[in-house]
């Protein structure tokens, strides 16, 4: 956040930044192109989104990637990139729509599309056969995948040191496309009152447990202090900086939500470069007290079912929750709690991954086992519901307790992580350069300087979001002779008009002098009469050395 002290504004790095004749303001929001000024000049790459929307049996997150690319644009020097997203169901694929002259990539939600996918796909029919065949086809020839959580599990092959006992192992391991060199990996994983048809233990359900378990009623009143109804567990998920997609990432830790995904599996001797954007925390969820959670038994016999079948043509609320007929279960009861810890094998395993296809077309994919793409919180723990006469899937088996209020953190909640999102698929993509993705810490930042070492005179490039209002880019340095101690952050010079995009000339005697500098941008809009002005990054954009 910055703060204003007369003409300085004091950085979330404690450091004095200089400003003068600028206003603070709340940070600006990026927001539909719709309405700004004509952009003149500039390069337009336009990245072709496939978006898999054939949601069964359960809800999924489609939605949040249709608002979160939709109108979504950025300029970097002087080219201006843009998303156009296209709705794919499988009839689509069966005809042969999702082909890599039409798209660049397709994105694979989690829940009622991966998950549900996956489900179907598992089973030896023509039909299956050949949607595998042209979805396979569509990677082999360049296009790029991007899958979170059940995408990840329907491309990928299970990783069981056993033949699989439940339908959910089987159907991951049948459906996958046969195109990825990694594994996704559960101990074990079940639905949960499969577990008693096929003579499982109850604890055998899972990480599947942090889905079923969480309750669909969402008219039942929730205890945390935020209003949500949340699912799942967020993590502080150690970062690989070093990969494109994170490399402008300058902590080492993200907190991003998880809703029972699974860890991925790299086996050894690749045929392909595969990285690991991503792991799991250390410590095990199932060790968290704040965390972990019990199994519950259906000991509800026939005549639950038939008590939630009465239950479910009752209920009228469809789109809180499952609403098809083979859900029943969710209304079923009773269910008992056990004295099992749900137990999982995700203590440090990768948890997002970026890999390129071995041939000439070099497809990229994209694997998450997390929700990037769902809010997040902080603080609280579960809490497990008392186990009464009756309890069912339908109104839970825990909940979370204890949130800090979203209105109490200095975060957006809901758009956290929308950098993840959005960095991934242009990198997917291939039509962006990694130097170009899009910003991480605000709606701006300064590109990197290639070569490290510069003259005396050089160009630097701004990478900005496209807003609504009249924007300029601020461009801040900070000065070192040692590379060790830094002078106090200051304004160098201001791009007023972003229509031919972009950029400054920095001239290190107008500066400091010869040495080392670091940079980063802060964006204005006036929109409307307000200004808006974006926060400092935690620290430099982008890092120089100048000489003669």
């Amino acid at each position: 956040m910055l703060i204003m002290v007369g003409s300085t504004f004091i950085g979330s790095d404690g450091i004095n930044h200089i400003v003068a004749g600028k206003k603070n303001s709340n940070e600006s929001i990026p927001v539909s192109n719709n309405g700004s000024k004509v952009t003149e000049n500039l390069d337009l790459k336009v990245i072709k989104v496939a978006i898999l929307v054939e949601a069964r049996f359960l809800p999924s997150g489609k939605e949040y990637f249709i608002d979160m690319f939709e109108d979504y644009q950025w300029i970097v020097g002087n080219t201006k990139y843009c998303f156009e997203l296209d709705l794919l169901y499988d009839k689509d694929i069966l005809r042969g729509k999702l082909n890599a002259d039409r798209y660049d990539l397709i994105i694979v939600p989690g829940g009622g599309v991966g998950d549900g996918e996956s489900m179907i796909k598992c089973f030896p029919t023509f039909k299956n056969f050949m949607w595998k065949r042209k979805f396979a086809s569509f990677i082999k020839n360049g296009g790029g995948y991007y899958g979170i959580c059940g995408g990840t599990a329907l491309i990928t092959d299970l990783d069981l040191d056993r033949k699989p006992r439940s339908f959910l192992e089987y159907a991951y391991e049948k459906s996958s496309l046969g195109v990825t060199w990694v594994k996704s990996h559960y101990k074990t994983v079940s639905m949960p009152i499969f577990d008693k048809i096929a003579g499982l233990p109850p604890e055998y359900v899972g990480a599947a447990a942090y889905v079923m378990f969480n309750g669909w009623n969402r008219s039942l009143p929730k205890s945390n202090p935020s209003g949500i109804c949340p699912a799942g567990v967020c993590f502080d998920c150690p970062i690989n900086n070093s990969h494109p997609i994170f490399d402008d990432f300058l902590e080492s830790y993200r907190r991003i939500r998880w809703i029972g995904g699974p860890s991925i599996t790299i086996p050894k001797n690749p045929d392909r470069k595969v990285s690991v954007l991503a792991r799991y925390p250390v410590e095990e969820m199932s060790d968290n007290k704040s965390t972990q959670i019990h199994a519950w038994e259906y000991v509800g016999g026939i005549s639950g079912f038939v008590k939630g079948f009465i239950k479910y043509l009752k209920n009228t609320d469809e789109s809180a929750g499952p609403s098809n007929l083979g859900n029943v279960y969710f209304f079923a009861g009773d269910w008992k709690c056990t004295d099992k810890i749900i137990e999982f094998d995700f203590s440090n395993q990768p948890s997002m991954t970026a890999e390129i296809y071995p041939n000439e077309n070099e497809a990229r994919i994209v694997l998450t086992g997390l929700h990037p793409e769902f809010k997040v919180w902080w603080g609280g723990h579960i809490n497990e519901t008392l186990d009464t006469e009756y309890n069912s899937l339908w109104n839970g088996l825990y909940n979370w307790e204890d949130i800090i209020p979203f209105n109490e953190t200095v975060e957006d909640e809901y758009k956290y992580n929308n950098w993840i999102n959005r960095r991934s698929i242009a990198w997917a993509s291939k039509i962006v350069p990694d130097n170009d993705l899009p910003p991480i810490y605000g709606p701006s930042q300064v590109s990197d300087i290639y070569p490290y070492n510069q003259s005396n005179n050089f160009t630097i490039y701004g990478n900005s979001e496209v807003s609504e209002g009249i924007e300029s880019l601020d461009l801040f340095y900070r000065y070192s002779d040692n590379n060790e101690t830094w002078t106090s952050w200051m304004v160098y010079d201001t791009d007023l008009d972003g229509s031919d995009g972009w950029s400054w000339v920095f001239n290190a005697s107008l500066a400091n002098g010869l040495g080392y500098y670091q940079f980063y941008s802060i964006r204005h809009v006036d929109s409307e009469g307000e200004e808006l002005i974006e926060k400092a990054p935690p620290g430099p954009d982008a890092i120089t050395k100048t000489f003669n």
